[in-house]
């Protein structure tokens, strides 16, 4: 019984080396990436690039082309019609 059990605990010991060595990596690496793209400098960068694209807009005569604005028109009108539905 004792061998089982031994064999067992180096079996699981060995698994879960080859799993950290195999996944955890992968994941690491992932999680590293992730947090390397939302750091303060980047979020900084996209906060003054959208600031900047919405003065843009601001100072246009038109922002959207009426095409766009008759589809978001009745984009609203459903919905709407499908709030004042559920009362």
């Amino acid at each position: 019984m004792k061998i089982f059990v031994y064999k067992s605990l180096f079996i699981f010991i060995l698994i879960f080396l080859l799993f950290h060595a195999t996944f955890g990596y992968v994941l690491k690496s992932y999680e590293s990436k992730v947090q390397n793209s939302f750091d303060k400098d980047k979020i900084n960068f996209f906060k003054d690039k959208i600031r900047n694209e919405i003065e843009k807009g601001v100072k246009r005569d038109r922002i959207l082309n009426n095409e766009d604005a008759i589809l978001i028109n009745k984009f609203i009108n459903k919905l709407k019609e499908d709030l004042n539905d559920t009362n």
